[in-house]
């Protein structure tokens, strides 16, 4: 005996909202790694440039070079890092560097959401010291 109440076509409906559910997650993983590895990386060359900033001007004492100094490794390691007004800052009593930098992440879903732009947006601010070798 066949049944032909409302069940008929209720497993491709179950399918189709699967197939949604993990797209939805995958495109999640996808944004949120690439968030992650934009952070990462933009620490990364902060740090690598605010290191050599430091060794430069604990060797010449000199601001304007050491954020020129700053800038060559950064044109190297991340040439699409952002860098806004005062992005090289000098203790000129201590020696330490601060180097801020800014980047936004590229990804699928999440920089088109009004809710979720700002987590696109990845800021590193990174310190070092002069070399106590």
């Amino acid at each position: 005996m066949r049944r032909t109440s409302g069940e008929s076509g209720l497993i491709g409906k179950v399918i189709i909202v699967w197939v949604l559910v993990v797209a939805v997650l995958a495109v999640v993983v996808l944004d949120g790694s690439s968030i992650l590895i934009t952070k990462f990386r933009l620490s990364d060359a902060a740090a690598t440039a605010a290191s050599t900033a430091a060794q430069t001007y604990q060797d010449s004492h000199d601001a304007v070079k050491a954020c020129t100094a700053a800038l060559g490794t950064l044109q190297q390691s991340d040439p699409s890092a952002g860098k806004a007004k005062g992005w090289c800052r000098i203790n000129t009593n201590t020696g330490h560097v601060t180097i801020t930098l800014h980047k936004r992440a590229k990804t699928f879903v999440a920089w088109r959401l009004g809710f979720t732009a700002g987590w696109t947006r990845v800021v590193a601010q990174e310190y070092a010291g002069p070399s106590q070798l």
